[in-house]
């Protein structure tokens, strides 16, 4: 019989998943337009903190849109909020997506497609359940922001 502290095949095997998913993680160039352009603000917002620039007026000149990048800011602002720790970003050059940014494109992918139910299923059990209304809210306005801003 195993000791309770060490892990039994199904605990094993869900670490190995895990890291298998972790490593699946894509890169930012198979996500939608939309979901780039809110990985990108995320990423972008700091720089632009820390140069002293206005993150809404660079942002609006990317998206050629001010409530777009209202709207972006506003996610930013809920998705740090309700985030357990720190929201987890690469540098602006890198294609590859930390898993926080990997969240947040499912996030709107899932807002997308107005599927509620996934996307309290992708929070469950990491973002507090009484925030996934809120997020789910302010990603849905940022995506009918960037779309009004790109039309196709």
């Amino acid at each position: 019989m195993p000791l309770p502290l060490q892990p039994g095949p199904d605990r094993t095997l869900n670490y190995v998943r895990t890291v298998a998913r972790l490593a699946r993680i894509p890169d930012l160039r198979v996500l939608s337009l939309a979901a780039a352009q809110l990985v990108m603000a995320m990423r972008l917002r700091p720089i632009f903190d820390y140069a002293e620039r206005d993150a809404a007026a660079e942002l609006a000149m990317r998206f050629r849109s001010v409530p777009a990048a209202l709207a972006a800011l506003a996610l930013g602002e809920q998705v740090c909020a309700a985030w357990p720790e720190a929201f987890a970003l690469n540098r602006p050059c890198c294609v590859k997506l930390t898993p926080d940014e990997h969240t947040l494109a499912q996030m709107a992918r899932a807002a997308a497609a107005g599927d509620r139910a996934g996307f309290s299923a992708l929070l469950d059990g990491f973002v507090r359940t009484s925030r996934h209304d809120r997020l789910f809210d302010a990603t849905v306005r940022a995506l009918a922001a960037l779309a009004a801003a790109n039309p196709s």
